[in-house]
């Protein structure tokens, strides 16, 4: 009779990227760790590397435990089917949020230096204008109301406006392009995928517009493949934290008050889309953390089979899991005269035949969708 407390085992070691990647050193950041007991009846996932150990990166190994395994989790995933939370948040007609996002939040630093230029400046006044390194019709202050403000601050003050201003443009129109679009959908277009698997170089695709439109000026599709935000539950333990106490570095307090606090994709962190719709479905894509896109191919309205290349990498195949979550998906890209593009997706169910998985570099994006790759 075998030991019951060991045997094989699933071990996933991650260190994930927070919604912010670039603002943090990924080598300070806790690795988490969990190993799941894998059963006769249970079939045995393919090795991943993905990333290298000193960054962000996600590592899934067999191996052979002599002790502890009884107190693992059993491994089961999903593989054959598409969860329904994300086919709720990830499949359908999207919006792309205004170019005018992107441009505000690249903007802010730059007035954010220049307003604590401006202070720095203005406490070293005296002996600049002394030494002629500053003109005096820039030093003093200007009394406004009851108080007295730098000449420099009243100068740079305007340019820190300029991405507020330029934000809440982008919002009042996304506001209104998404009222407009949600009191009248399009048609889902048909799409039949007659090569599914995701070790070949590039799978054939059906794809038929039931419905085209006056405005519709072009249309592009590509795959998409990337990981989901791992669940909260399940990350949280692999980092040995319980819920309630201090967060891990990377991730935040989840927000009970948000409308999509139980449904998210993510691990509750962030405000990954500028708006969100009134209805429990959201108006503009969430972006996946770690993504990969293959090169786009024009189609035609008219109807049309199409070879699209697979993004660059050994990536598993489809399985959703909740520490480990591989997903694919079809994105249509349609031009319009006005109001922005339509973004079509559609997720796929894509095979594997089980070889090891090896990605030296993960390609890791903003969680934000006005930032993200589209």
């Amino acid at each position: 009779m075998g030991d019951v407390d060991s045997g094989h085992a699933v071990e996933i070691k991650l260190r994930w990227p927070p919604f912010d990647p670039n603002t943090v050193l990924a080598s300070e950041l806790p690795v988490a760790c969990e190993y799941f007991r894998l059963t006769e009846d249970t079939e045995t996932p393919c090795a991943v590397q993905i990333g290298n150990k000193s960054g962000f990166h996600i590592h899934r190994n067999i191996l052979h435990l002599s002790s502890g395994l009884s107190d693992c989790l059993d491994w089961v995933t999903l593989s054959n089917q598409i969860p329904g939370r994300v086919e709720r948040e990830r499949k359908g007609w999207f919006l792309s949020p205004s170019k005018m996002h992107r441009k505000s939040r690249r903007l802010i630093p730059f007035a954010v230096i220049g307003i604590i230029a401006s202070l720095a400046v203005h406490a070293f006044e005296p002996a600049l204008v002394n030494w002629g390194w500053v003109d005096g019709s820039f030093a003093g202050s200007v009394r406004l109301g009851l108080l007295d403000y730098p000449v420099l601050l009243l100068i740079f003050m305007p340019v820190f406006f300029i991405p507020i201003m330029m934000r809440l443009i982008a919002s009042v129109w996304d506001f209104r392009r998404t009222r407009k679009f949600r009191t009248n959908l399009p048609i889902n277009p048909t799409i039949i995928v007659q090569d599914d698997d995701c070790t070949s170089d590039e799978i054939t695709v059906q794809i038929d517009f039931t419905e085209i439109r006056d405005d519709w000026i072009s249309a592009q599709a590509r795959v998409h493949v990337g990981l989901l935000n791992p669940r909260r539950p399940m990350l949280l333990h692999a980092l040995g934290r319980k819920e309630g106490q201090q967060n891990p570095p990377g991730i935040s307090t989840p927000l009970t008050i948000r409308q999509y606090a139980i449904s998210e994709l993510g691990t509750g962190f962030g405000e990954s889309t500028p708006l969100e719709g009134p209805d429990t479905k959201r108006l503009f894509l969430s972006p996946l953390p770690v993504q990969r896109s293959g090169l786009p191919s024009t189609i035609s309205f008219q109807g049309d089979t199409v070879s699209l290349s697979l993004p660059d990498g050994d990536w598993p195949g489809s399985e959703y899991h909740p520490l480990f979550a591989t997903h694919w998906e079809l994105i249509i890209r349609v031009e319009r005269k006005q109001n922005g593009p339509l973004i079509f997706v559609n997720p796929l169910i894509m095979k594997h035949d089980g070889r090891a998985c090896n990605i030296t570099q993960i390609p890791i994006q903003s969680g934000r969708s006005e930032m993200a790759d589209s």
